[in-house]
Formats: C-alpha cells, sequence, structure tokens
C-alpha cells in the first residue's frame, strides 16, 4: 500500500480559503482511497474507488458533517473520465464531492470552491505508481 498526505485541495468558501489535509492511498493499481478533513468547519470526506484501471469505476463517498450523522453516497463513474489515470480522475472526482458537500453544508447560499493544487495529479500518480 502506498500513501501520501498532502494539501492537493485548494477550497474556498465566498474566497475565503478552508484549512484542509488530504490523505491519497492506494492498494494496488485497482483501488483508490481520498480522504479529505476541514478542521475549520467539522467537515470529513471519504471516497473510495475500485476499478479495472480502464472502464467503469464504483465510487463510495462518506460524508461527515457536524449536526448529522455520517452519509455514505454510491455511485458509478461511467465511461471515459478527466483526467490521464486512473489516480488522476480519482483525485478529480474527490475534488468535486467536496464541493457539493460544502454546498449542501451552506446550503447552496456561499460560493465554494475546490480546486487541485499545482502538481497533485502528478502527485496522485506517483503514489499510485508506488502501489504497483
Amino acid at each position: 500500500m502506498a500513501r501520501l498526505v498532502f494539501t492537493a485541495l485548494e477550497i474556498a468558501v465566498d474566497g475565503a480559503p478552508q484549512s484542509s489535509e488530504t490523505t491519497l492511498g492506494t492498494v494496488g493499481g485497482h483501488a483508490v482511497v481520498i480522504t479529505t478533513a476541514l478542521p475549520d468547519v467539522g467537515i470529513t470526506v471519504i471516497s473510495a474507488y475500485i476499478a479495472a484501471i480502464v472502464g467503469d469505476i464504483a465510487v463510495s463517498h462518506v460524508r461527515s458533517v457536524p449536526g448529522g450523522p455520517p452519509v455514505i453516497h454510491q455511485h458509478v463513474l461511467g465511461g471515459l473520465q478527466p483526467g490521464e489515470t486512473h489516480a488522476q480522475a480519482c483525485l478529480l472526482d474527490h475534488a468535486a464531492e467536496i464541493r457539493d458537500v460544502l454546498d449542501a453544508f451552506h446550503a447552496s447560499t456561499a460560493t465554494v470552491t475546490a480546486a487541485i493544487a499545482d502538481g497533485a495529479l502528478v502527485t496522485a500518480d506517483r503514489v499510485w505508481h508506488a502501489s504497483d
């Protein structure tokens, strides 16, 4: 298993940067787990991805927000995904999930952005390849 803790996501609410820490772990080339914690707002999102490298990706997201129980959201990412590799596709989807969770948490009254930091996609690939 390969694992890395980094600040891969640049998250902001109404332009105010949010502190966060992201852990990306891989088991072989087929499983990627990404966890992001936002300690200042008490939100954690865990995303698990399983795929055969090429093709559909099964996704489970666990969303933990203050004031409610954790929620599991599952779906399939079908067909071609953005990014050049499985790890990049997973990190991009995870960033979108963070944005969606924060948007729902703020009841759509705030502008939420979740951008991938420069070099984060390359770093995700290094971790992914290290598990081979």
